[in-house]
Parts: structure tokens; C-alpha cells; sequence
């Protein structure tokens, strides 16, 4: 039974931030969280088509929520900066990027979340990991709005 407790807590010592963890104070401060504010933070890059897919959506719903109270945070995580502003330019000027982004060319934000897939939702308020949704979801705008409904 001890070994399995053991195991246990280093498997979670393994993986990032998952539903109900504290983000580190000094990474909510690089991301701008503020308390009282939910955020959604999408983890994408260009190379993946799930995510290209799900952008335009994300979006969608992005003009549809209180912005006082919610906001979303994409994370591009393309090694190449000068490839992420290019992807995400052509999203933009087609009018299918409309959230703030953050560029993580050297992988700093997700080396802390960790997710086990890509594209990855994170949604978080006063620093805590409320929720957590990996790999493409069909009609991504419709879960986030139902899913802020019941935060």
C-alpha cells in the first residue's frame, strides 16, 4: 500500500497542471490573470490541423462572452516566431483570430501545463485550474459557452 501512495504522488508530481491545482504566482503574473476573471487558455500551434480547425470557433465564442468577466488567452507554441505571427496573421486578416495570443517559442508556459494532447483548454480563475479539455471537440464555441454557464 505504501508503494502504491509513493507512486501515486510522483505520477502527479509528473504531469502539469490539471483540474483543481494552483497556477505558479510568477506564471499568473507573465499571463496577466487577474483574480475574479475567468480565463480560457488555448494551447495551439500551426502545425496542428486540430487546432486550426478549432481557432475560428474559439473566436466565435470569444465574441459572444462577457468581457469583463472572461477572456481568452491563446498560447502559440511554434518553435519558429516567425512562423506562429504568420499563422496566426492569416487567421487575423481572415477574420477568424480574435483573442489575444501569447508566442511560447521556447516552450516555457506549456513546459508548466504540460497537456496530453493538443489542442488543450485550460479554464482558470483566482489562479486555480477549474477545468480541462484536450484534443478537438466539434463546436468548441457551444462547450466554452455551456461550460462558463455552470463555472
Amino acid at each position: 500500500m505504501r508503494h502504491f501512495l509513493l507512486l501515486s504522488l510522483l505520477m502527479t508530481l509528473l504531469f502539469g497542471y490539471k483540474e483543481g491545482d494552483t497556477i505558479d504566482p510568477q506564471l499568473q503574473k507573465h499571463l496577466g490573470l487577474q483574480d475574479d476573471k475567468v480565463y480560457i487558455i488555448d494551447f495551439f500551434a500551426s502545425w496542428c490541423s486540430s487546432c486550426e480547425k478549432e481557432i475560428p470557433l474559439i473566436s466565435k465564442a470569444n465574441q459572444q462572452i462577457d468581457k469583463a468577466h472572461v477572456e481568452i488567452i491563446g498560447i502559440d507554441v511554434d518553435k519558429s516566431a516567425k512562423k506562429a505571427n504568420a499563422f496566426q496573421e492569416s487567421l487575423r486578416k481572415d477574420g477568424l483570430l480574435d483573442f489575444r495570443v501569447i508566442n511560447d517559442p521556447m516552450n516555457l508556459i506549456i513546459g508548466k501545463f504540460e497537456p496530453i494532447g493538443m489542442p488543450a483548454l485550460y479554464y482558470v480563475k483566482d489562479g486555480k485550474v477549474l477545468a480541462v479539455i484536450y484534443g478537438a471537440i466539434d463546436d468548441i464555441d457551444k462547450q466554452i459557452l455551456k461550460d462558463l454557464e455552470s463555472l
